[in-house]
């Protein structure tokens, strides 16, 4: 297992210009790809969150401390991936169950209605904009079932990696991430650390171009 020094996560408020490139970087197609080698990632992807935040003002945005704490009850938290299987393939938080990011609401509804009851549903993605739109689009017919409340992870799957905190596999902990496409690295601290496979593949998966993961 490869040690991720936390010890230098102290970044200095942004400035309005560097969240005025972070927004435009969103709405466009993504982040810079010239200035991914030398950004922060935590600290852009800390932008990237206040943002996501902001857009789906509905559902509520746990941190990575929240969930972590919340985790220490796990058969009170219901935490789901919404990411395609390529992608929750390379790693997933541990105790997740993978979910089509686009779901229909009465599907959704169907398999996890039971499950929800009783306790909050958390979802995440790789920074939060896919898990955030299903947690708005599913937050009601859930806690109709009885559902505690129903959250995006803040930052996402990114956020948890770039803390420093444990991935599973297939096989079992792993570093690894799937970075969404080449430039979303950008938001990684440890890119070198993000992979298309896992890491005990024992056949590359191919990679595909990054605007055809678009929007996230």
């Amino acid at each position: 297992m490869i040690l991720r020094d936390r010890s230098h996560r102290t970044p200095s408020p942004p400035t309005a210009a560097i969240l005025a490139v972070a927004v435009a970087a969103v709405v466009l197609a993504g982040p810079p790809a010239a200035a991914a080698s030398e950004a922060d990632g935590h600290f852009a992807l800390v932008e990237l969150e206040a943002t996501v935040a902001r857009d789906y003002a509905a559902v509520p945005h746990l941190t990575p401390d929240e969930l972590e704490a919340a985790l220490r009850a796990p058969e009170r938290v219901l935490l789901l991936d919404a990411r395609p299987d390529g992608e929750v393939g390379v790693s997933r938080l541990p105790g997740a169950m993978a979910v089509d990011p686009d779901i229909d609401t009465q599907a959704f509804v169907d398999r996890f209605g039971e499950l929800a009851r009783g306790r909050d549903v958390v979802i995440y993605c790789s920074v939060g904009v896919r898990s955030s739109r299903l947690a708005t689009r599913v937050r009601s017919a859930l806690q109709a079932r009885g559902a505690r409340r129903v959250a995006n992870l803040r930052g996402g799957i990114f956020a948890w990696h770039n803390t420093g905190r444990p991935l599973l596999d297939v096989v079992g902990g792993t570093d690894l991430v799937h970075p969404y496409s080449s430039r979303w690295t950008y938001y990684l601290d440890f890119k070198d650390l993000a992979r298309y496979e896992p890491k005990h593949a024992s056949t590359p998966a191919a990679r595909r171009p990054w605007s055809s993961y678009l929007p996230f």
